[in-house]
C-alpha cells in the first residue's frame, strides 16, 4: 500500500501573502502619516483607506487562488480579512490618532 501523495503547495499563496503584507505596511504608514492631520483630513482618509483595504484583502484569494475550491477560498478570504482588520485597528491604536477632535 502506497502512502497518499504529499501536497507541497503552501496554505495561502505567496502572491496573497505579499499583497497582504504590503497592504498592512501601507495601513500602518498611512496611520502614522495622517495622525498629525487627524482633525483636518487624516481621520477621514484613514477610515476610507482602511475600508477599501479590508474589502480588497477579502477579494485577494478569489483573484489569485482560482484553482482552490470555493470553501478554501472563503476561509483564506476570512483569514486575510481578519489580518487586515487587526492591522487597521492596531495601527489606529498605536498611532495615537484622536477620534474626537472637537466636541463643541
Amino acid at each position: 500500500m502506497t502512502p497518499p501523495p504529499i501536497d507541497n503547495r503552501p496554505i495561502i499563496s505567496k502572491k496573497v501573502l505579499l499583497v497582504t503584507f504590503a497592504c498592512i505596511v501601507a495601513i500602518f504608514g498611512l496611520a502614522y502619516f495622517a495622525t498629525p492631520h487627524a482633525c483636518e483630513w487624516g481621520l477621514t482618509a484613514y477610515f476610507v483607506f482602511g475600508v477599501v483595504a479590508v474589502i480588497g484583502l477579502l477579494t485577494l484569494p478569489f483573484i489569485f487562488e482560482r484553482e482552490l475550491p470555493v470553501s478554501k477560498r472563503c476561509l483564506h478570504s476570512l483569514a486575510v480579512g481578519f489580518a487586515g482588520l487587526g492591522a487597521w485597528l492596531g495601527a489606529f491604536a498605536s498611532s495615537g490618532m484622536p477620534m474626537l477632535c472637537r466636541l463643541f
